[in-house]
């Protein structure tokens, strides 16, 4: 086992951990693993921080988009902003694995999603019903 997978292993119980006898061991474990491999310790690390940052994001974008998309057609501005399918928009919001990777936007894409957004918003608020 290499020490990224070990370190993988050791974070996934740490989470899972019930006590904080258990956390104990498992950051003597860590500590260790880190004394044997300080390089292999300290690559898995980035590589896990990075990844926890990257899921951040991904559920910050989800987050902020939770209460619009109850009321405002995905699909409208998937086809109508992106020229794309509501699956592609919803992949995206929700970083759904495609073709083995996380779905994610650009900043391009953010752009094109926050100018649909103020484009939709300027409409509704110039709507008026009139008899």
């Amino acid at each position: 086992m290499t020490t990224g997978e070990k370190f993988e292993e050791l974070k996934k119980k740490d989470i899972a951990a019930k006590s904080d006898r258990e956390r104990i061991t498992i950051d003597k474990e860590l500590e260790q693993l880190a004394n044997n491999d300080p390089e292999g310790f300290e690559a898995a690390f980035i590589a896990s921080a990075k990844q926890t940052l990257e899921d951040a994001k991904r559920l910050r974008i989800k987050e902020q988009m939770r209460e619009i998309t109850q009321f405002v057609s995905m699909s409208y501005i998937a086809k109508n902003y992106f020229n794309k399918t509501k699956s592609w928009l919803s992949q995206r919001i929700n970083g759904n694995d495609v073709n083995g990777r996380p779905a994610r936007f650009t900043p391009e894409e953010i752009d094109t999603l926050n100018k649909a957004f103020s484009d939709l918003s300027q409409k509704l608020g110039a709507f008026r019903v009139s008899l």
